[in-house]
């Protein structure tokens, strides 16, 4: 049999900068359009970006010259600069700046100057939440063009193989496939895959993800590829987990059981609660005391854009409970709720979450 090819489409999303609402809860509801784009406030939010930067004198006759070209552009720029003047909260100015992001500036950019100021930090915190943003709705094209299958953030999808077997991707993750006449081999070029195996015993069937193989001797199992190690959850049989490194090379991983490897070879084989790891399959995240931080991290890779929490000791407590893994934003909410946290939002795109 020849090698075997999948093909899909990339998803690709509009983005646009709304503005900046503070609430103690989102009630989650958003019109048809909330993602559409919108040329107007993009501009506004760009303007007023520049103007707290400091304008020269040939920026402030280009910003009066735009804001004079339409009746739309002076209230847009007035909720852009109240949007703007908000976003120097303390609290807000500490995060951001960790984030700053050395990337250049978007196409369309007013063409002003950017000179010194005592609030210049501002830019570069806009330009940060923008390139989240953008990143996001970009996608990961290198990685596309060596697939043959690939999910957007907070997607999840399940295809069956040529011959038999299943594999269900999880959030933002790609495959590609090489089926030969003596072996099934499907690689994971990035994020979580689940395997339900079809049985074949005259070709084995073997993931291979940042230079491990992981051998199925059984039907499913789960491999998550993160950008420093492997993770090999078995949720039924077994599977042989092989990695090159100093450290042991083989390890036998049977049901219920987890390995990882990385550039050091495979590490401890370990118990866990494997009906947990694969909740995802099931379109649910489960937390049993957790720190804030890594709930918050998971609720991450399914949003398409970003979660923040302001403060190392709001990141510290503990959580536990079960959410779904198609509406972040719901259990980012019933987290504020229980928790009495608060919430700083440009929509629900880009979220800073604080005591």
């Amino acid at each position: 049999m020849s090698g075997c090819r999948f093909r899909t489409s990339m998803l690709m999303e509009s983005v646009k900068f709304p503005w900046l609402r503070r609430e103690k809860r989102s009630e989650c509801i958003m019109g048809a359009d909330e993602d559409a784009p919108d040329p107007i406030a993009d501009a506004a939010t760009r303007w007023a970006i520049e103007q707290d930067a400091g304008l020269s004198d040939d920026g402030i006759a280009a910003l009066e010259q735009w804001l004079g070209s339409d009746p739309r552009h002076p209230p847009a720029f007035e909720k852009a600069r109240a949007a703007w003047r908000f976003m120097g909260h303390p609290a807000i100015r500490s995060e951001v700046t960790q984030r700053r992001l050395s990337e250049p500036p978007l196409p369309g950019y007013p063409p002003v100057g950017r000179p010194e100021g005592k609030r210049k930090w501002i830019a570069p915190a806009v330009a940060a939440s923008v390139a989240l943003l953008v990143a996001g709705a970009i996608g990961d094209w290198p990685t596309a063009l060596r697939s043959d299958a690939m999910t957007a953030t907070g997607e999840q999808r399940t295809m069956t193989l040529a011959d038999g077997s299943q594999v269900q991707l999880n959030t933002d993750s790609a495959i590609s496939i090489d089926y030969q006449p003596d072996r099934r081999i499907v690689h994971v070029l990035k994020g979580e895959a689940a395997f339900s195996v079809a049985r074949d015993p005259r070709r084995p069937f073997s993931v291979e993800a940042k230079g491990g193989t992981t051998t199925a001797l059984g039907t499913r199992f789960i491999v998550d590829r993160h950008a420093d190690r492997t993770q090999v959850t078995v949720t039924l049989h077994s599977v042989r987990v092989a990695a090159p490194g100093a450290g042991a090379s083989i390890a036998i991983v049977k049901e219920g059981q987890s390995v990882r490897y990385d550039r050091n070879g495979v590490g401890s084989v370990r118990i866990v609660d494997a009906n947990a790891v694969s909740a995802w399959t099931r379109k649910r995240l489960v937390f049993v005391d957790q720190p804030l931080r890594a709930v918050v991290a998971e609720l991450n890779r399914y949003h398409p854009g970003y979660i923040g929490i302001i403060g190392t000791d709001l990141g510290n407590r503990r959580v536990s409970g079960i959410f779904r893994t198609d509406n972040p934003i719901a259990a980012l909410d019933t987290l504020q709720a229980s928790l009495k946290l608060a919430s700083i939002r440009l929509t629900d795109r880009v979220i800073f979450i604080h005591g």
